[in-house]
């Protein structure tokens, strides 16, 4: 008997009881984060946190506000800065009224957070084969000062990786189960999630089918059948760039963001003398985000096209229109500036990519406009930095405080590299799976179609996309921390292959 209540009352015996205890089924564990995450919205409303709409009329990105509540159609044909998904959502629910438009954005927000966080755990349970593990870092999302912040803010960020964890658990339960409604589902919300921010390159969409399609040779017709419309969709979008502006990307900014990173690091003086030199064009002296007016100094206005969206050079608030017309005009000479100056100075374009690295591993907490709700729970935002997020300087502290220290080797979340680390692990396991496959001369398992998807849209995000935000990085690592997180979870998750089962 007393060999019997030592063995309870063990480490052993607790880790047991504890092992037991976080044995839920699927079912359990989602009502468990649900309760959790909706405590801790309550939490924030009680702490006096609300919706921050407070950049609904000067953001860059968001069409003048006059014009989504009177021109929303027209306004959404005409945009050519982004893609669209992000101001029709703003300016359908503008239609419910100005002072109901920040209680139904939280709902929003608040639900697709949610069922973002519902699908990650889902997933990394399934394919790292530890639930314990993948509800332990879903529980910690439903809590994180970042999402937390995020999910109250209109910023498309509170959006983007959420909607890209619901495409995930389409695909992947689409496949596994054999389900075509789940399959559509998958592949429109990845598709939802391109044409809601230009970061999420239409690529990653038909990288997703192909790779699918590739691993899953039964069911290639549905796969095929599903992907269509979303496809589609976003095929008509570029289509009509095209026709109407003579641009091929879903945002005319592409060239902006290039030059931004390139010939913005070079000195005013050097782009005048290079700019006189014919080696650039006439707007190397202009700053690339510059508002229409400083354009229009060393350009001829062009024709009116009848479009208040195109035309106007403010909003109806006074902020600049960066929606002008005169910006699908100037991307060719932009693109050429670029390039010229990444072959100038690819120097200054290297440092550029480590200030991008850099900040990428820097507290999404601490990205700007976040500063509002950040201070009713700016404790528990230090407290996560300093100890989960592995930030040094959090220990000094708050990202209010302007008195703490500002060393470079402070700023970063260690925790986020180690965390890009593990993720780079798991692409590397997976070229080491498909290079194996090659020499075997056999198709890759169906077991490797979504951690490749995985491992696709983190490194184009990291080596691409993220390299042109550069100092906003930190919303960059935001977007695309959970995709991360699952890479991680199925690189350490994953059975030796020696141990492997054969697939089904």
């Amino acid at each position: 008997m007393k060999s019997k209540t030592f063995s309870g009352a063990s480490p052993s015996g607790w880790a047991d009881r504890l092992t037991r205890a976080l044995e839920w089924t699927p079912r359990q564990a989602a009502v468990r984060l649900i309760l959790l995450y909706l405590a801790a919205k309550i939490v924030m409303l009680l702490a006096g946190s609300r919706f921050d709409a407070d950049n609904l009329t000067s953001w860059m990105q968001i069409i003048d506000l006059e014009l989504l509540r009177h021109d929303l159609w027209r306004s959404l044909y005409y945009l050519h800065t982004q893609p669209p998904l992000f101001n029709l959502l703003i300016g359908l629910t503008l239609k419910l009224g100005l002072a109901a438009f920040p209680w139904v954005m939280l709902l929003i927000y608040g639900v697709v957070t949610l069922g973002g966080i519902l699908a990650f755990h889902a997933v990394a349970a399934d394919i790292s084969g530890r639930p314990r593990l993948s509800f332990i870092v879903a529980a910690w999302l439903c809590v994180a000062p970042s999402v937390l912040l995020f999910s109250q803010k209109l910023y498309y960020d509170g959006l983007v990786p959420w909607m890209l964890m619901m495409a995930l658990w389409g695909l992947h339960s689409g496949a596994v189960r054999r389900s075509g409604p789940r399959l559509l589902f998958g592949f429109s919300m990845l598709a939802a999630t391109i044409l809601l921010r230009a970061m999420i390159h239409p690529l990653l969409l038909f990288l997703a089918a192909g790779i699918m399609v590739a691993l899953f040779p039964g069911q290639r017709r549905r796969l095929i059948v599903t992907a269509i419309g979303p496809a589609a969709a976003i095929l008509l979008v570029l289509a009509k760039n095209f026709m109407v502006f003579g641009i091929v990307q879903l945002s005319s900014w592409a060239p902006l963001s290039l030059g931004h990173t390139t010939v913005e690091r070079l000195p005013v003086a050097t782009r005048i003398e290079l700019m006189h030199q014919g080696k650039l064009s006439r707007f190397a002296p202009v700053s690339v985000f510059a508002p229409p007016g400083d354009y229009l100094k060393v350009m001829p206005a062009p024709a009116k096209t009848g479009v208040p969206l195109l035309d106007n050079m403010e909003k109806s608030s006074g902020e600049a229109n960066w929606n002008h017309v005169l910006y699908t005009k100037i991307g060719p000479e932009r693109v050429h500036d670029a390039l010229f100056a990444m072959r100038y100075a690819p120097a200054s374009f290297a440092k550029v990519l480590v200030t991008s690295l850099y900040h990428f591993h820097r507290p999404a907490s601490e990205f700007k406009g976040l500063e509002r709700n950040l201070a009713h729970i700016r404790g528990w935002d230090r407290f996560s930095n300093a100890v989960i997020g592995l930030q040094p300087t959090a220990w000094f502290g708050s990202s209010l405080d302007k008195q703490r220290p500002q060393s470079i080797w402070l700023q970063p979340s260690y925790s986020a590299l180690l965390l890009t680390l593990a993720f780079l692990g798991a692409g590397f396991a997976c070229l080491a799976a498909l290079l194996r496959a090659v020499r075997l001369r056999q198709r890759p398992d169906e077991s490797l179609a979504i951690p490749i998807i995985i491992a696709g849209f983190g490194l184009f995000v990291i080596m691409v996309s993220s390299s042109f935000d550069v100092w906003e990085n930190n919303r960059a690592h935001y977007d695309i921390a959970p995709v991360l997180l699952l890479g991680a979870l199925w690189f350490v998750g994953r059975r030796p292959r020696s141990a492997e089962a054969p697939a089904a």
